[in-house]
């Protein structure tokens, strides 16, 4: 196929310069990638003391054996009121309980019993009677910046000291009093990095949002990623203090901690607009909630967080203790096991333990650079107008003009990422139509009459339609690649309208454009042609596989794959190390290499299906690379096991096809 004439030969010269800069693009983002691969593995310091209290562990020690077996660090959660006491250091009642509590029995502490007696208790107040040293320090400095001065009254201030506090119960309960400061310690003394979780105060500003992360500093300067969490689901400073939030997070060099989430609606709120506050500070977290953890195999925690690791940025593997055995090891052995396996596993692809490294600002990312890149989508528009007949210099003009103004006015009015995917989906969708173009010839050609010369030709044509798809991924990779998109925190919204749409421009294309050889000579037969029975019924499977394509796509899907669909993808990661899509090794591939080994009055017959099998490969290929949270040679090596593979299957189909049906036709044509 020729897309090139010497009126197009401008369009050419741009598309070759923007497919340079889009190349530019992916390898600085291939350098940046292999660069950033430090990974954090940290233990739930909260959930981890309850089965260690439970099954009577020593602590230290087995922090100590998790360490050696590849833990970094501890994730250590701010102390709620309604916590207030289980380690023993302090204790909290409220007034009114304190006033009914004297009148069953007399209180040991003299200061409580006089307030009692005195009725000096104020029945909405909370009295905290506080042991130890330090926590006393902890509980004045969080107070302080919770409630006004007049609300915080010490009424003794030796030990046992004695705070009162004008709140309500619940909302003491859920309030956040610091991180204990013997569970810093404790991280420090094993070596182990700390990983602060924080709970927002709506009313928090710069100053409290200061001391809050002084107050971690202090103790430990040795912070790696600092994780919010809260009834709330707020990231520190939400709703209007955000930008103190980034401020202080600049200062002290954390690194900002966002958690993977299958649900938009459990996105924490603020955590996009932090993000973007602080570009090439971010970190993506994956952690697997608790009811879910009962259910997972340890095998199977494992190779879902290395999975994590490897194919989605992850660089904080958030753990939580597994509650049980296997096989004959025992609780604590069995997390031992389950850290030195996810180290191991780690390791050996290539990846260091250590303080979690985020995606950094790069070259890559530069606005000239992928301004110039966008250029790919007017090229090839034009090219593709020139092919069709449809040529005028005015469209192409206005096709350069109107890229350059919607990506120059995405910059100046602040929504660059919409900009940037609108016009990469564009070229996404052009690119695909080209790469459907390539095969016009093997649409027409007479089948080989030996097998080997026609698996050879047959592999030319899918690597060829491969080749233009690839290069439709390569701008996608080209525009997009900023380091929030690698972060998933500035998502690619035309993901699922790659996958959909190019099998119906491969339809359309069979249907009304003659040099497919479909043998409909007006586009209006196609209309007015009986429809059968059986073409009926698979239409409407068709139409339901392609919907439960859409539906099952990205990690946000409610259908959940078969067992069996589950053990097949474990064991070809198992093998492959990378998994090839199945849209792609199943489907697309294997129809691009049956496509020209077929007669033609068998093609014709089935031609309508081949094209949407086709279709669904080369949108799938780009769609490879649309998901930017994705390591690029992830990308390329499924897309290149996926060729492999389909083309094995394609083969294997073109041996069977010429045995069982292409013999006896050849034999009838004679």
């Amino acid at each position: 196929m020729t897309i090139l004439t010497p009126r197009t030969r401008y369009a050419a010269i741009v598309l070759l310069v923007a497919l340079v800069a889009c190349a530019a693009v992916a390898a600085f983002r291939l350098r940046t990638e292999s660069h950033a691969r430090r990974v954090e593995i940290a233990m739930d310091f909260t959930d981890f003391e309850a089965l260690a209290r439970s099954y009577n562990y020593n602590p230290a020690a087995f922090l100590i054996a998790l360490r050696r077996a590849g833990l970094t660090s501890l994730a250590l959660t701010e102390e709620l009121g309604n916590n207030v006491g289980l380690d023993g250091k302090a204790y909290a009642i409220a007034g009114s309980a304190l006033m009914n509590q004297g009148r069953v029995a007399p209180l040991a502490d003299p200061l409580l019993a006089s307030l009692v007696r005195e009725r000096r208790v104020k029945p909405s107040a909370i009295y905290l009677v506080v042991f130890d040293a330090a926590t006393y320090q902890r509980y004045r400095t969080q107070l302080a910046l919770h409630f006004e001065p007049k609300s915080v009254r010490v009424l003794r201030a030796t030990r046992p000291w004695v705070i009162e506090v004008l709140t309500q119960i619940d909302y003491f309960n859920a309030l956040g009093l610091g991180i204990p400061t013997d569970q810093i310690e404790l991280a420090r003394r094993l070596h182990l990095l700390v990983v602060p979780r924080l709970q927002n105060d709506e009313r928090f500003r710069a100053p409290q949002i200061n001391a809050a992360f002084a107050d971690v500093l202090r103790y430990d300067p040795k912070v790696s990623t600092v994780i919010f969490f809260g009834l709330g689901n707020q990231v520190l400073g939400y709703p209007d203090h955000l930008e103190d939030t980034a401020a202080a997070f600049t200062r002290s060099l954390f690194s900002f901690g966002s958690i993977e989430t299958y649900d938009p609606s459990q996105v924490q709120k603020g955590n996009d607009k932090l993000a973007r506050l602080i570009p090439g500070r971010t970190v993506r977290v994956q952690a697997i909630a608790k009811t879910e953890l009962d259910k997972l195999k340890l095998d199977e925690i494992v190779a879902r967080y290395v999975l994590g690791a490897r194919e989605r940025n992850v660089r904080v593997i958030y753990l939580r203790p597994w509650p049980h055995q296997d096989g004959d090891l025992t609780i604590e052995a069995t997390n031992v096991e389950m850290v030195k396996g996810i180290a191991d596993q780690l390791k050996a692809a290539g990846f260091r333990l250590g303080r979690a490294t985020p995606v950094p600002l790069y070259h890559g990312n530069s606005r000239v650079l992928v301004g110039i890149a966008t250029l790919a989508v007017p090229s090839i528009f034009v090219l593709l107008l020139d092919f069709f007949g449809w040529y005028r210099r005015r469209i192409a003009v206005a096709a350069y003009a109107l890229t350059i103004v919607f990506f120059l006015a995405g910059v100046v009015a602040h929504h660059e990422i919409f900009a940037r995917s609108a016009i990469a989906l564009a070229g996404a969708l052009l690119f695909a139509t080209a790469a459907l173009l390539i095969l016009i010839p093997a649409w027409n050609e007479a089948p080989a009459a030996r097998f080997g010369e026609q698996f050879l030709r047959s592999l030319g044509w899918t690597v060829a339609a491969a080749g233009v798809a690839l290069l439709g991924a390569l701008v996608v990779v080209g525009i997009m690649s900023s380091p929030l998109a690698m972060e998933e925190i500035d998502r690619f919204r035309g993901v699922r309208v790659i996958l959909a749409l190019p099998p119906l421009i491969a339809l359309c294309l069979y249907l009304f454009d003659r040099r497919f050889g479909a043998g409909v000579e007006r586009p209006r037969d196609v209309f007015l042609s009986p429809v059968l029975a059986y073409q009926l019924l698979a239409g409407i499977i068709i139409v339901a596989a392609g919907a439960l394509m859409l539906v099952r796509s990205g990690n946000e899907s409610d259908v959940s794959p078969s067992a069996f669909e589950l053990s097949l993808r474990h064991a070809l990661t198992a093998v492959l190390s990378v998994r090839p899509r199945f849209k792609e090794f199943l489907i697309g591939f294997p129809a691009m290499m049956l496509l020209p080994a077929l007669a033609i009055r068998h093609r014709r017959a089935i031609g309508w299906l081949l094209a949407l099998a086709i279709g669904v490969g080369v949108g799938d290929v780009i769609d490879t690379f649309s998901h930017l949270h994705t390591p690029l040679e992830v990308s390329l090596l499924r897309v290149a096991y996926g060729i492999v593979i389909g083309a094995a299957i394609g083969a294997l189909f073109i041996w069977l096809y010429r045995v069982f049906a292409y013999r006896r036709v050849a034999a009838t044509s004679r």
